[in-house]
């Protein structure tokens, strides 16, 4: 058959391939230059006498420290850590693609507590962010404060009902083992369950909201890693086409927000106009958020999608922190050794505490649960997210506490993992101890001597999951409440065989997130 095609359709057959090759090639190599300038011009505002880690005497050092820094700048955090902040309390440079900040100029530990409390209008936390329209947004931040704070543990008893039927849905009532992937899993129940509190019952159960705000969420991350290696001037451009899947999936999300949330406004509008409207207002962030937006006049603050694309963000900020804070705690609880008991520590805990408070997760009793805060927060401790910790960006020319001019738009921190894996503030700190944090409450307590708790959000210089100071992470209460009530339950009801060896957190960057692809083996327990 192929004889009677003509030639020149063959040759052009031929071509195809090599074209596409072609252009792939030329693409990246378009790619790599940019990033270089990109990254070059990012270095080149750095005082030039600070020392970096990963720098080599050779042409180029600071640019290919940074290509370098693209793979595992974990390691460079832990290294610059130990050789500089540490030992001398020398400020230095990790070169690093991660998030949107370009370089990161480490502080010493001992300037962590002035770092956390300058001013936004000299250090800026909200530029220095993953995704800066949610940090820049006062509105979400002030609901969250007064609003989804306040009410954290007053709507446990709706949470654990979208909880438990996720776990039924997904790991089984009927005590037969299952295999499910935990982190694909996990951010579902977490999105419905962070969902009842954002938009109610009817929305929070959804299969498509629920799947477009998981997509939205990994996209963002996606495309916010593609953006990075650009300059700003050329964003908006490779946006486009680099946020299809963003668009996409925020689009679902507003398909299914906008005529809810007009709804509740024209039910709010009525009841405030006539008490007798037969109408009973829910309690949840829509509601709050639509108040809120009553007092204001901003477009944006306003309008129906202004207020919707709101629920959209949350979604983002929710989701994904809190389904690898779960997942990190299940692979660390589940691979600890069996000579430590830590399941059947945390389980006892948990249905004591669960009796005590006549079968209800209040506020009170999920503070009870102190040694499944520690497992959390250890977790944390030893599977954090980020590299740096409290990063800012200096809006101005910033003088260090030493003396030191960092010039305008440069991102300083602090080494998070450095200070996360510091023997000395964390005996045998590569090991994961199920109860550092509890054991001495414990011990304070039956010697009846006050202990300052920390617990999972408790911020401080030494652990930083949450930041610290005055841009600590507004929304821990209800994340560190949700983590708390998911895993609590999954104790009491379902039971998982043990992991024979912990899955490798995989790192890119100044990013360690969790295996994606890890699976647990899971069933209902059967209860005499």
């Amino acid at each position: 058959m192929i004889d009677y095609l003509p030639s020149s359709f063959l040759y052009r057959a031929a071509l195809v391939p090599v074209v596409f090759l072609g252009s792939l090639l030329a693409f990246f190599v378009f790619l790599f230059v940019v990033a270089s300038l990109k990254a070059h011009t990012e270095a080149s505002r750095v005082p030039a006498e600070l020392p970096w880690v990963g720098r080599k005497n050779e042409l180029f050092g600071s640019l290919k420290a940074n290509w370098r820094g693209l793979w595992n700048s974990i390691a460079l955090y832990l290294e610059g850590y130990g050789k500089f902040s540490k030992s001398m309390g020398v400020i230095h440079v990790v070169p690093t693609w991660g998030e949107s900040r370009g370089p990161q100029i480490m502080l010493p530990p001992s300037m962590g507590h002035w770092l956390a409390h300058m001013p936004e209008e000299v250090l800026n936390a909200k530029n220095c962010t993953f995704y800066n329209e949610i940090t820049n947004d006062d509105m979400i931040d002030l609901i969250i404060r007064r609003e989804l704070t306040r009410t954290t543990g007053t709507l446990n008893p709706e949470l654990l009902e979208d909880i438990e039927d996720s776990y039924v849905r997904f790991y089984g009532g009927d005590g037969e083992w299952r295999s499910r992937r935990i982190y694909h899993h996990m951010g579902r129940i977490v999105a419905r369950v962070a969902n009842r509190a954002f938009v109610g019952k009817e929305l929070c159960s959804n299969d498509e909201y629920l799947d477009s705000a998981n997509d939205f969420a990994m996209a963002v991350g996606v495309s916010g890693i593609i953006l990075h290696f650009f300059p700003k001037f050329m964003r908006p451009a490779v946006a486009w086409f680099v946020t299809i899947p963003n668009r996409r999936a925020s689009g679902i999300s507003m398909k299914y927000l906008q005529p809810l949330i007009k709804q509740r406004i024209v039910d709010m509008r009525n009841k405030e106009a006539d008490p007798t409207y037969p109408w009973e207002e829910p309690n949840d962030f829509i509601t709050w958020m639509v108040r809120e937006s009553f007092k204001r006049t901003g477009e944006h603050e306003t309008s129906v999608y202004g207020l919707a694309y709101r629920i959209v963000l949350l979604n983002f900020a929710a989701i994904t922190t809190t389904t690898i804070t779960v997942t990190n705690a299940i692979l660390d609880i589940w691979s600890s050794p069996p000579s430590q008991n830590v399941v059947a520590i945390l389980r006892e805990e948990a249905e004591r505490v669960y009796a005590e408070h006549s079968g209800e997760w209040t506020k009170a009793a999920i503070a009870k649960l102190v040694r499944l805060d520690s497992a959390i927060r250890e977790s944390a401790r030893i599977s954090s997210i980020g590299g740096a910790g409290m990063a800012r960006r200096t809006k101005r020319d910033v003088t260090l506490p030493n003396g030191l001019v960092i010039p305008k738009d440069n991102c300083i921190g602090v080494a998070m993992h450095g200070l996360h894996f510091d023997e000395d503030h964390y005996p045998s700190p590569h090991q994961y101890d199920a109860f550092r944090f509890s054991r001495p409450r414990e011990e304070a307590a039956l010697l009846e001597k006050t202990h300052t708790n920390e617990d999972l959000v408790t911020t401080s210089v030494h652990w930083l999951p949450f930041g610290h100071g005055l841009h600590a992470c507004s929304g821990r209460f209800f994340a560190a409440n949700n983590v708390k009530l998911m895993l609590a339950h999954l104790l009491i009801n379902y039971e998982i065989q043990p992991f024979d060896v912990r899955p490798v957190n995989p790192s890119m960057s100044d990013m360690q997130v969790v295996p994606r692809h890890a699976e647990m083996v899971i069933r209902r327990r059967v209860k005499a």
